[in-house]
């Protein structure tokens, strides 16, 4: 199933005055997509060879993106590893999000 907006989601994470973590608050924002593109053959094997798994790879208009780290997409969570930024858009390649990682 295509879908036509993803799930923006940044993480906030808060201390105390003693610097131990009290609370953690996720901003979400939902954005439309403007296009879905495959993962170019030669960037999955280069970003394998650091460690990274590239999925998906979906191009939103930059003024929609505010530094978040993951997005939604499908009802999964991904991790947003590369930004490639143009003009008016701007295009997000991410891996699949691990579980409590």
């Amino acid at each position: 199933m295509i879908y036509t907006s993803c799930t923006l989601r940044k993480l906030t994470i808060n201390y105390n005055d003693f610097g131990a973590k009290i609370a953690d608050s996720v901003t979400e924002t939902e954005v439309p997509i403007i296009r879905i593109e495959k993962v170019r053959q030669t960037e999955f094997y280069k970003a394998s060879e650091v460690g990274f798994k590239p999925e998906l790879r979906l191009v939103i208009s930059t003024l929609n993106y505010n530094d978040e780290e993951e997005l939604e997409y499908g009802e999964v969570v991904y991790s947003i590893i590369r930004k490639e930024i143009g003009i008016d858009t701007m295009i997000l390649i991410c891996e699949r999000k691990i579980k409590n990682v």
